[in-house]
């Protein structure tokens, strides 16, 4: 029997369970934990565990529900902005979904809150697509700095480590040798590639 595999979900017509389930879930357990220690301090000295629980029960389902409810509606604008640009996903649908959303679950406070908190909704996700796509370069950069050097650990008597030719790679629009190298260091051999500019 072959387990299935539960990676990202390629159609963003199918996203919906997901974006309401993760609001739901991450709702629901901040939510818990605020709302616990609200009731907790909240309450008389004698019973601060049971109004702790006793404002959880109660607050935290519509709080939940709040949260699945707003992300359903960033499903719904991120669709249709990927739908606007010819099918096309990248950072912009969610930011933008993310700042209407804002703008629209504050529409009944007036124009100015509802203006103050997109442009607060905006911020906040220019920062978490600016966070991702650090994060992506991070671990782009990183795999090709493990692709290009790597230790290789091996031991007594393995046959010795064959050095590859030199061979020219642009280097940020610079014509640079590559030049492979060896160091031994007891039961370890480093080999790497050390990066020359030819003049």
């Amino acid at each position: 029997m072959v387990t299935p595999s539960y990676g990202e979900i390629s159609d963003y017509r199918y996203r919906l369970i997901d974006y309401v389930g993760g609001g739901f879930s991450l709702s629901a357990v901040f939510g818990s934990a605020y709302h616990f220690a609200s009731g907790f301090r909240n309450s008389p000295s004698e019973g601060r565990l049971t109004g702790g629980v006793r404002a959880v029960r109660t607050k935290v389902p519509p709080f939940a529900g709040r949260g699945g409810a707003l992300l359903a509606l960033i499903w719904a604008i991120e669709s249709g902005m990927c739908l606007a640009r010819g099918q096309r996903e990248d950072h912009w649908n969610t930011i933008v979904a993310g700042t209407a959303t804002c703008g629209l679950a504050y529409a009944r406070r007036g124009a100015p809150t509802a203006a103050l908190h997109a442009l607060l909704g905006a911020a906040t996700f220019v920062g978490l697509a600016g966070a991702l796509l650090a994060l992506d370069l991070y671990l782009y950069h990183q795999s090709r700095l493990n692709s290009l050097g790597r230790e290789i650990q091996v031991d007594h008597g393995s046959p010795p480590f064959v050095q590859k030719k030199n061979f020219i790679r642009p280097w940020l629009g610079t014509a640079v040798a590559v030049k492979p190298y060896r160091m031994d260091h007891g039961a370890h051999i480093y080999c790497g590639l050390d990066r020359v500019q030819v003049k």
